[in-house]
């Protein structure tokens, strides 16, 4: 299968970089559809008079009235190619960060692995790399580790090539940044393979970067997305398949299989092993926290097998840290749960109401406490998760071998990169 590329440049108040990295990209030899997603600079002026001093370069602009972020210049740039009858789109910042040159290592590999979804990896070693932007990239490879099973070092680097047939197969939600990483998720649900090539990152003083990512609003909006796939991800529903004819059906899950993830003495192994990443190990007891502080005491241990196959958590980890329930502390959180619940559907603290029959006991004290610690088991059932996370991510220490990029350096030739896709179990339909 031979490909027909061309690079999707999303593009927004960047003419201070602009020129040089479509004259970097046009130099491989490569079509160009850059996007102007509603420019107030003088963006369309440089880009116009680029294109009269380089007549014979294949480059076009395609122009958003306004401003619509970057998922929706990717879909237009996306939309183009397609109708223009390209395989693969190859998508690149116009902020100067990534380097053009390494496209070519992008293009080895879809070229031996046409249906691939091929992704940029940065190092974050980095030292000019931003600390707000290390811990959240973690945090997105975490949240698509649960999503689809499948590890990336890398979910939110712009540099990567999309079969433009993945484009058509799955359909994805998010808007602005988040779009990229719900593309990751349904890509390995759709069965899609996922390889990943290590490319370089250059970072300006803090004075020169052009910017547009909104530290509060976009993360809000990416955890959002997550947990809407996280909660796509924990229904038994089927995915749609990407390519059903060219790629290996999916896995069927045996009961021998079944019986072999539930063998506490297997997942033992695999924790002492390493095979478990710390931040998969802190998300997993936190888990088993969260489904702790929950009214739902006869079948804890069930919704914490469930959770953990569907959200591919160790089911030994999630078990362990549901047993914080255990009395004596069991019987605090339940009244913490419930002073909190009340607190919150009530604005006062619970009363103890006088009981003069067995319905007075139901109607007064039982059935509203149920719904008092319900709600409130939710909420310091998060509170408590959210620190068993933080906690156990500290404690455990160390660096991720499995997912980060330091298991791929720079130099490394592209013909040696290999697929990362990794198929679990559960991750397979």
């Amino acid at each position: 299968m031979s490909i027909k590329p061309v690079v999707v440049a999303p593009s927004y108040n960047n003419v201070g970089t602009l020129v040089g990295v479509l004259a970097r990209v046009a130099a491989l030899g490569l079509p160009i559809l850059l996007i102007n997603d509603g420019c107030t600079d003088a963006t369309e002026d440089a880009f116009n008079a680029w294109r009269r001093e380089h007549p014979r370069v294949d480059a076009r602009m395609l122009r958003h009235r306004r401003n619509r972020g970057k998922a929706a210049a990717l879909k237009t740039g996306f939309q183009a190619a397609i109708d223009a009858g390209y395989t693969h789109a190859i998508t690149i910042d116009t902020d100067g960060q990534h380097d053009p040159e390494f496209i070519p290592r992008l293009l080895d590999v879809a070229r031996q692995q046409p249906l691939a979804y091929v992704l940029g990896v940065r190092d974050d070693r980095h030292a000019d790399y931003p600390a707000r932007s290390r811990v959240g990239r973690r945090l997105s490879n975490l949240f698509i580790r649960l999503e689809c099973g499948i590890r990336v070092a890398d979910s939110q680097c712009g540099l990567r090539i999309y079969p433009l047939d993945l484009i058509r197969a799955v359909r994805c939600r998010a808007g602005r940044f988040g779009y990229e990483a719900e593309m990751i998720t349904r890509a390995a649900w759709a069965g899609c393979p996922i390889a990943e090539v290590p490319v370089n990152t250059r970072y300006f003083p803090p004075g020169q970067r052009v910017s547009h990512f909104n530290p509060w609003w976009d993360t809000i909006l990416g955890v959002l997305t997550h947990v809407r796939l996280m909660g796509r991800e924990m229904t038994p529903l089927s995915h749609r398949r990407y390519h059903p004819g060219d790629l290996p059906p999916p896995k069927r899950v045996t009961l021998r299989e079944m019986l072999s993830w539930l063998n506490p003495l297997r997942a033992w192994r695999e924790l002492r092993g390493g095979a478990v990443d710390r931040s998969e190990l802190a998300a997993a007891l936190a888990m088993g926290v969260f489904v702790a502080n929950l009214p739902a005491y006869p079948f804890q241990t069930a919704l914490c097998v469930y959770l953990a196959r569907r959200l591919h958590l160790n089911p030994l980890a999630t078990i362990a840290g549901s047993q914080i329930s255990t009395p004596p502390i069991g019987a605090a959180l339940i009244a913490a749960a419930i002073f909190v619940g009340h607190g919150v559907l009530h604005g006062s603290m619970p009363r103890w109401p006088n009981f003069h029959s067995a319905q007075a006991i139901w109607h007064s004290l039982a059935w509203p406490m149920l719904l008092d610690w319900a709600v409130g088991g939710v909420i310091v059932g998060f509170v408590l998760a959210a620190a068993v996370f933080v906690i156990t991510t500290w404690w455990a220490g160390g660096e991720n071998d499995s997912a980060d990029a330091s298991d791929v350096e720079i130099e490394q030739p592209a013909a040696h990169i290999s697929s990362r896709h990794e198929p679990v179990i559960s991750a397979e339909r």
